[in-house]
């Protein structure tokens, strides 16, 4: 799927009066073009990591939780 739309000031405001996020006044205007920029590139590397030759892959760190006794909880 190719994307056309531009994130723009109002996707950000909404995404962050989504997300519960306050917003300075003018910072929708900063952020805008640095997410679609992120959003276009994740995007890229979210289809290269789906091709085939990369299914294998795993990420180098791996997360662990702390096992807990079932009295902590």
């Amino acid at each position: 799927m190719i994307r056309n739309a531009r994130i723009g000031a109002a996707e950000v405001e909404a995404l962050a009066a989504h997300a519960g996020l306050p917003l300075a006044p003018g910072r929708a205007a900063v952020i805008a073009p640095v997410l679609d920029a992120w959003v276009a590139d994740a995007n890229a590397l979210s289809r290269k990591m789906s091709e085939e030759r990369c299914r294998l892959l795993v990420p180098v760190t791996v997360l662990v939780h702390p096992q807990t006794d079932e009295a902590e909880r």
